[in-house]
């Protein structure tokens, strides 16, 4: 059977790994240099926030 994903994950557990991910530095390993390594806190409306404007690209 395959590892839980992100989607399979309780919504405070998802939330817990994305933050402890992004103070890993695995995130900012994807991102350019020239980005700034300052960001918001991962939270619930910050993701919804995200989700909306991602739909209105799509």
């Amino acid at each position: 059977m395959a590892a839980p994903t992100a989607a399979c994950l309780a919504p405070d557990e998802g939330l817990a790994e994305l933050e402890e991910t992004i103070h890993s530095g695995g995130f900012w390993r994807l991102v350019p240099e020239y980005v700034p390594r300052v960001y918001a806190p991962v939270d619930r409306p910050l993701l919804e926030h995200v989700d909306t404007c991602l739909r209105r690209l799509a």
